[in-house]
């Protein structure tokens, strides 16, 4: 059974302080035939307030150098997590085009120019409903802009904050939002796009995958077939977590197969 992580974040995003080594160490202890660096690019609306950002050049140097020294033990692909915004495309494009990438994660962190970590968010809209249609919404926008991106991440993040405000903002209302649900997925589909099985929320209080299993499995009903499985690792001890028990997930819902990308054309691996 092929084994990779294809979502880990290294010292070059802003909120991981792992060294790229421990990574690549830590994937060849466990038996993985492949990991995907996938760091944060999270432009903010004014260029003096980047936090999230890298050097691209410096990046994909470093991690060219990592693959010749474990080209024997490892297979070491180069990606990134954009936090995409509807109106921050201009400055995403000529990353986005960059020639260097194996996969690109398109995900939204942020709603309305608020990160989706802040409460302000959740104060802004009266029912967490309204806070969930409107992430919904974001993602949609973003799917009529963006085409430069190999998946969407963790389609349900949203899931993950807003405790401080909504005691169960866990719960999303899948029927109250299968209208805009299902034209993500279909729009995905339309795209060639895929989704990606993001094994975190498990570790992260959610309790469960994101997306969640209702989605992941409408994804399928409506002919989606391009997923990935990324564990969101900001720290190499988390790399590959739970990922047997995604697998099994996908196996229930009626998957033969998950991907990876090389050059940023899809992969298709038996599980």
């Amino acid at each position: 059974m092929y084994k990779g992580d294809s979502h880990v974040h290294s010292k070059f995003s802003a909120d991981s302080r792992e060294e790229l080594e421990n990574i690549f160490e830590r994937a060849v202890e466990l038996g993985l035939d492949e990991i995907t660096i996938t760091d944060h690019m999270d432009f903010a609306d004014d260029e003096k307030d980047d936090l999230f950002v890298f050097d691209v050049e410096e990046y994909c140097r470093t991690l060219y150098a990592y693959r010749q020294k474990y080209k024997n033990k490892l297979n070491i692909k180069v990606g990134v997590e954009v936090g995409i915004q509807p109106h921050l495309y201009g400055r995403y494009k000529p990353i986005l085009k960059a020639g260097c990438w194996d996969f690109i994660i398109g995900s939204s962190h942020s709603v309305d120019h608020i990160d989706v970590g802040h409460n302000e968010i959740y104060l802004k809209y009266k029912t967490k409903d309204e806070v969930h249609r409107r992430y919904f919404e974001t993602i949609l926008e973003n799917l009529d802009i963006y085409d430069d991106i190999s998946v969407y991440g963790h389609l349900d993040f949203i899931r993950r904050y807003g405790g401080g405000v909504h005691k169960d903002h866990k719960i999303i209302d899948l029927e109250l939002h299968k209208d805009l649900i299902d034209k993500i997925l279909k729009k995905l589909i339309e795209k060639n796009i895929g989704i990606e099985l993001n094994t975190s929320g498990i570790r992260y209080g959610v309790n469960d995958f994101h997306p969640c299993r209702e989605i992941v499995l409408r994804y399928k009903e409506l002919g989606g077939k391009i997923i990935t499985i990324g564990s969101d690792a900001h720290k190499a001890e988390d790399i590959a977590k739970d990922f047997d028990k995604a697998k099994e997930l996908l196996k229930d819902l009626g998957f033969k197969q998950f991907c990876t990308f090389t050059n940023r054309k899809v992969e298709f691996k038996e599980l």
